[in-house]
């Protein structure tokens, strides 16, 4: 536990001890909170960016607490940030990085219908709406208690937004009529050619009822191609399909979905022929659960949408720092300890710390932070995901991005006395700071432990895919951002170097991965891994790594990266945070959900991911590119929903660049096509990224528009937020009267962020 004081150059402040601080409150809160009929609610609000007294940017942010009686604290969780509270007599707790606790004497004083203001003073600027605190719970006799959660909004006025020195994010109303009337295409694919664009389309003659399923006939084909098949449309209204595919029943229904699309307003398509092959084996998209959860049910629907659009691997994020999201029998305390987060101070405890989302409450299972597969649940979903032709590479993170995992073994080791699956050690004094600004979350190679502990892991897994009856792809290990001097005040790690002779802590990381390697391969089973296990290492190591390896993300453009991995010979899956990490915002609109360290991932970023972009070399080199992958992180995702509006529509993209690398659509075209697909999501009640209205005053009327020429334009003219039941834009209307202008469009369940105009000013 850390105590936040002269945090990030931040103002110090003078800070009461817990016993004198929470003493007033412990002995005078009854927990009235959890038990009168008045709701609490914790509602949040950005007053605006401003800067300190060295200049540096900060921001401030209110926390309203309205609650029924008397508490110890307020708490939340939010990206680490440096905060102090604008009252001195709050104390600010980091019970993780990126989970936080205020306290207060004036806790023990609330009342029903008597809020309390906190303030906290906090370092940078508010980027968008992803960055704002989340969880928000009270703590009352050492217990979390739920509370309502309430943001204010983000752009209500231009300060929240604007940040003096700074590039003004918001796009503004007029801008966006420029963007829409630049992208707006009336171009439509022609009957079959839906993305992915298939190779060749051969029209015959006249047009024919949709085929029905008694109808189809599926053929095997002898070709070298990657799930190559031809499709014919018989004059008599029959669909013979034609394929080499592993899953031929899947890949014919695909089909069949393509035709009965292209149908006309009577139920009629062309007669012809298609013929297609993915230009790209590896067809991915990687789902992070762990960080945040996503049930069984849920996840079949994106398994739907993977498919839809041929995707045919999806790698299964569900061991990280945050989180362990699959039983492993052998291994109770992964999930009852590992998937499960909560309001704690200790990490002596049977469950992990709140982090990203929840409501303090371990046991609540209606938040994203708990839960988990059952392997009866997981078993499920690899045979649905099998029938459909997807496979399910499952990743646990390590030796870096293990937090869930130590946790649970210690819990172990606590419980059973049993030391022989731990994955650090006492004395270790290294000092650290991860990616994600953790200081405890690498575990140690120079053990036995971890190796054990990935031995039964693996075994588990395969046990967990033979009883499916499906494939077992193999296990990607993660490898990734290992953090310098993770190592250094361990004794066994010193132990090691000096035996085997190394002279840099990466000889430890490498040694790691290649024992890895080699539990995985005395099962059979094929590793993956991010770039850092194929980069910077020795040719003894590649030697003995590289014939384990069935895939290696490459997650960024620094350098020749992609290249170099592909040159070293392992198969390169192209992977690159600025054209397909979905999880980054789409644009700089200060509502718009997403992260920013990796810039802008519009829905035309993943389009332009082809091989030549991301790997420019020869083609001897390019022929170890062995496939393409998106990402969708979780720490902004709450819901399916969520994974909806990042997946959709830049899954089109991703798919078209998996079955044919090199450029086919040009922009235009493109969003076209895209046009032509989001009325389908609409219909079919999905979430999805809608692009703003735009909007300008020409001849003192005001003009609206959109990208697309479906869905409602709803709008506002004095400041508030435009709901589903505002003034519906019909035509250009005089602009006497009007002095902030807001407009959102809407299409089936999906809306877009708010447009704003000035008006005169």
């Amino acid at each position: 536990m850390q105590l936040f004081s002269n945090n990030d150059n931040l103002k110090s402040v003078s800070v009461m001890t817990k016993k004198s601080l929470y003493g007033i409150a412990m002995a005078a809160c009854m927990c009235a909170v959890s038990c009168g009929t008045h709701e609490n609610t914790i509602t949040w609000q950005t007053l605006g960016n401003g800067a300190d007294e060295s200049g540096r940017p900060t921001y401030v942010q209110r926390f309203t607490i309205d609650a029924d009686g008397p508490f110890e604290r307020m708490a939340f969780c939010m990206f680490k940030r440096g905060m102090y509270p604008v009252d001195p007599a709050d104390t600010l707790i980091e019970l993780l990085p990126g989970y936080f606790a205020v306290g207060s004497p004036r806790f023990a004083e609330a009342k029903a219908g008597e809020p309390v203001v906190v303030e906290l003073v906090t370092s940078g600027a508010l980027r968008n709406i992803s960055y704002a605190p989340d969880g928000m719970h009270l703590v009352c006799g050492g217990k979390p208690v739920r509370v309502k959660n309430v943001h204010m909004s983000t752009t209500a006025f231009p300060e929240q937004w604007q940040s003096e020195g700074r590039p003004d994010g918001m796009i503004y109303g007029d801008r966006a009529w420029a963007i829409n009337d630049s992208l707006r295409s009336a171009w439509r694919p022609e009957a079959y050619k839906q993305i992915p664009t298939p190779k060749r389309v051969v029209y015959g003659t006249g047009r024919v009822a949709v085929p029905v399923a008694d109808k189809v006939t599926v053929r095997a084909v002898d070709d070298p191609r990657e799930e190559y098949y031809t499709a014919v449309v018989g004059p008599d209204g029959s669909l013979t399909v034609s394929t080499n595919s592993d899953h031929p029943e899947a890949l014919a229904a695909r089909v069949l979905a393509r035709v009965a699309e292209s149908a006309d307003a009577d139920g009629l398509v062309p007669a012809g022929e298609i013929e297609d092959w993915a230009d790209m084996g590896y067809r991915g998209l990687m789902i992070d659960v762990a960080r945040n959860f996503t049930g069984k049910e849920d996840m079949k629907i994106i398994i739907d949408l993977m498919a839809r659009y041929g995707l045919n691997v999806l790698h299964f994020h569900l061991g990280d720092d945050e989180g362990w999201r699959v039983e492993i029998p052998e291994l109770p305390e992964l999930t009852s300890v590992g998937a499960r987060r909560g309001y704690t101070e200790s990490d002596d405890v049977p469950f992990l710390k709140g982090i990203y989302s929840g409501d303090g409450n371990p046991e609540a299972g209606d938040t994203p932070a708990n839960g988990y597969y059952t392997r009866a649940d997981y078993i499920e979903l690899l045979r649905y995901a099998d029938s459909l032709g997807v496979a399910v590479l499952p990743e646990f993170d390590s030796p870096g991005h293990s937090r869930a995992a130590i946790r649970a073994m210690e819990h172990r080791y606590r419980t059973t006395g049993d030391d022989a699956l731990r994955l650090i050690h006492d004395g270790d004094s290294s000092r650290y700071t991860s990616a994600q600004a953790y200081h405890d979350n690498v575990l140690n190679p120079a053990l036995e432990g971890p190796y054990r502990f990935w031995d039964i892991v693996m075994g588990s897994i395969a046990d967990t895919y033979k009883e499916a009856g499906v494939e077992l792809p193999g296990i990607h290990i993660g490898g990734d951002e290992v953090p310098a001097h993770a190592w250094d005040g361990s004794d066994a790690v010193r132990r090691l170097m000096e035996q085997r002779g190394f002279t840099e802590q990466r000889q430890v990381h490498a040694m790691f991965v290649e024992k890895v390697a080699g539990i995985a391969a005395a099962r059979g089973i094929k590793i993956a891994g991010w770039q850092e296990i194929a980069l910077g290492h020795t040719p003894e190591y590649n030697a003995a790594v590289r014939p384990q390896v069935m895939a290696v993300n490459c997650w960024t453009n620094t350098g020749d990266y992609g290249q170099r991995i592909a040159a070293q010979g392992f198969p390169l899956i192209l992977s690159n945070v600025d054209y397909l990490y979905f999880d980054q915002t789409p644009t700089t609109h200060p509502e718009e959900p997403g992260l920013t360290w990796g810039g802008i991932v519009d829905e035309f970023r993943p389009l332009h991911a082809t091989v030549d972009a991301l790997c420019p070399a020869d083609s001897a080199v390019q022929a170890n590119v062995a496939g393409i992958s998106a990402q969708i992180f979780a720490e902004t995702v709450r819901s399916r929903a969520m994974i909806e509006r990042y997946l959709l529509p830049r899954i089109l993209g991703l798919a078209e660049r998996a079955h044919n690398k090199r450029p086919t659509l040009s922009d235009s075209e493109y969003f076209g096509a895209l046009t032509g697909q989001i009325a389908l999501w609409a219909e079919e009640g999905r979430d999805f990224n809608l692009r703003q209205p735009g909007i300008r005053v020409n001849d003192g009327k005001v003009e609206m528009n959109d990208a697309y020429g479906f869905g409602e334009i709803r709008y506002t003219l004095d400041g508030s937020q435009p709901g589903r039941d505002s003034a519906l834009y019909t035509g250009p209307f005089d602009v006497a009267g009007a002095g902030q202008i807001c407009a959102r469009l809407f299409a089936g369940e999906a809306e877009s962020v708010t447009s704003i105009l000035y008006v005169n000013r």
